[in-house]
């Protein structure tokens, strides 16, 4: 069942910390202060965005991180295709074509990309959440 639906069709949607697979590494120490930030509010605020046929992370992977060190079991995600118009997909240090295999490759092989090597966002608002951190254990 979605946990919140914009006009846009973009549901919100709850799915196992264990399931996602993320493809880049992160900032441990950006992803410590911001676990931090979460547990002081005690909320789960933004969904991560979740490529809908693999699980692999698309944008996120601070968060997933955050998920796992605040013990959480579930987290809030917005399913996504690599095919959805509304995705915008790039390099952060490259202008040239995105090759989504390899990001998919990445994240079903577990051999991570460096972090900020890629970028998504969304061409439309994301729906947004707020759900209490006990409710996501």
């Amino acid at each position: 069942m979605p946990l919140a639906k914009l006009n846009s069709n973009y549901s919100v949607v709850r799915l196992p910390v264990s399931q996602l697979r993320p493809t880049e590494k992160i900032n441990i120490d950006r992803a410590h202060t911001l676990a931090k930030m979460i547990a002081e509010n005690g909320r789960w605020t933004r969904p991560i965005l979740v490529e809908q046929h693999h699980s692999i992370i698309m944008d996120g992977h601070h968060r997933h991180f955050c998920a796992g060190a605040l013990g959480l079991s579930s987290v809030p995600c917005v399913l996504l295709s690599y095919d959805d118009p509304s995705l915008h997909v790039t390099y952060w240090s490259d202008p040239g074509p995105v090759d989504v295999d390899r990001i998919i490759q990445a994240g079903l092989s577990g051999d991570l990309m460096s972090f900020k090597t890629t970028r998504h966002t969304l061409q439309v608002a994301l729906p947004t959440c707020s759900i209490a951190l006990d409710d996501l254990r």
